[in-house]
């Protein structure tokens, strides 16, 4: 008996106690933020401005669009448009170079919880080229039921619809969906939402978390049961 066959065997008659499982990406299974930070720089600098880490940290979790007439300053579509492009292009170049990896354990996070009587969804506020391209090189892509891109709402993160368009793809109430997040904007949304969440400090310290319902280091030796029932 295959392995997969078995994990669902073994969740037969386990009640849990949340019915879906909302997971960002950049950073939450993707060790994708230095990829992402070297782009951006890329496209900073082709306009002449400059851009640190520290201040990409506040970039996180906005979408690209909002990046580039909030920070960059375009306001003009074509020119959004335009930028969105480069900016596409540049993190294939930056991944080329040097190939995105998961946050340790995330796989076999996400295997068992795909593996579970739980619906399992996507929402980040990368684009859709972005995501096809992370999540079907890591061969992540099929554990999703539902799939939500930033493009896909008119309001990105820290407000709410991106998750609730999730739960509704999903077809459960958004009390009974669990986010996971890593980044504080996100987790606001999470709560705008009126989900619960937890956050893992892949790419933000603990501290900056404090919104979240419970935070942990890893996904390493996590059982997937007992830490739902510790929201």
């Amino acid at each position: 008996m295959e392995d997969k066959d078995f994990k669902k065997i073994e969740t037969i008659g386990t009640t849990l106690p949340f019915k879906a499982i909302i997971f960002d990406m950049d950073g939450t299974l993707l060790e994708s933020t230095e990829a992402d930070y070297l782009a951006w720089q890329r496209i900073f600098e082709r306009y002449n401005q400059h851009l640190d880490y520290e201040k990409y940290v506040t970039m996180l979790g906005i979408r690209s669009m909002n990046v580039i007439t909030d920070f960059l300053g375009f306001k003009r579509a074509e020119d959004v448009r335009r930028i969105l492009i480069e900016k596409f292009d540049c993190f294939v170049e930056v991944v080329n170079e040097k190939p995105v990896v998961s946050v340790p354990f995330a796989g076999e996070f996400l295997k068992a919880v795909a593996n579970s009587n739980l619906k399992v969804a996507l929402a980040t506020s990368s684009r859709k080229e972005k995501m096809n391209l992370l999540l079907t090189n890591l061969s992540f892509i099929h554990y999703f039921d539902a799939i939500v891109t930033g493009e896909e709402v008119h309001k990105g993160k820290p407000e709410p619809d991106i998750f609730l368009l999730a739960a509704e793809r999903l077809g459960i109430d958004p009390i009974d969906c669990v986010v996971v997040e890593d980044g504080p904007i996100g987790v606001t949304a999470a709560k705008k939402a009126g989900m619960k969440c937890i956050a893992i400090t892949a790419t933000t310290p603990a501290d900056r978390l404090h919104e979240a319902d419970l935070v942990i280091e890893s996904y390493e030796g996590v059982e997937l049961s007992e830490l739902l029932s510790r929201l």
